[in-house]
């Protein structure tokens, strides 16, 4: 892809800033387009649930470059702008705004979504989800008034999240759909040395 046609890369977290600083790297030499709709530039994700709400970490030390680095290499960093369809055809994105954006390259860079709870009391206020800047921070403030917390998915983040929780003070209950923690990421016997350590066994 090291040529001049337009790039336009959706979803400005990790992935999406990996690719447009590579594409400049390797030299390609065309517009690029970086899309996030979060109103901030590419920050990394995985501390949130651990580091940032330890206060180990705050948000410039998230980011992935400093202030300046996106305009100093070309590549057009638009924030707070989502994008909503994708015409292949006429090879445009379109974004909430109602602007279109012209491309040569298509880049989704998404990322994952939370899986939404659909069961009753899902809407209550003390319901949260954890993958952005915002949300860490809504939970850690709900965190200082909470006496006890329910976490949905024994991964990673969930795992992460319960120790902050737990670390605080706060009774803590880890549900986990799978037989056993972290099964889609880690082997058997890692998830069992992490159920002996929890039961102090």
């Amino acid at each position: 892809m090291a040529g001049a046609g337009g790039v336009v890369i959706v979803g400005a977290g990790q992935a999406g800033h990996q690719v447009a600083e590579s594409l400049r790297r390797e030299g390609h030499a065309g517009p690029i387009a970086l899309i996030g709709a979060e109103p901030y530039a590419p920050y990394q994700r995985p501390p949130l649930s651990k580091a940032y709400l330890l206060g180990e970490t705050d948000r410039a030390r998230l980011r992935f470059r400093a202030d300046g680095y996106h305009a100093e290499h070309a590549i057009d960093l638009q924030t707070d702008r989502e994008a909503v369809a994708i015409d292949r055809a006429a090879r445009t994105v379109a974004l909430a705004d109602g602007a279109r954006l012209a491309y040569d390259w298509l880049v989704l860079a998404t990322g994952a979504r939370p899986r939404r709870l659909r069961v009753p009391g899902a809407d209550l206020a003390g319901v949260r989800y954890l993958r952005t800047l915002d949300d860490a921070d809504r939970i850690g403030a709900l965190l200082d008034d909470a006496r006890r917390v329910a976490v949905i998915g024994a991964g990673f983040i969930g795992l992460e999240f319960a120790a902050v929780a737990r670390g605080r003070g706060k009774a803590v209950t880890v549900l986990e759909a799978a037989p056993r923690a972290m099964e889609r990421a880690v082997a058997e016997e890692v998830s069992a040395f992490f159920a002996r350590a929890k039961s102090g066994r």
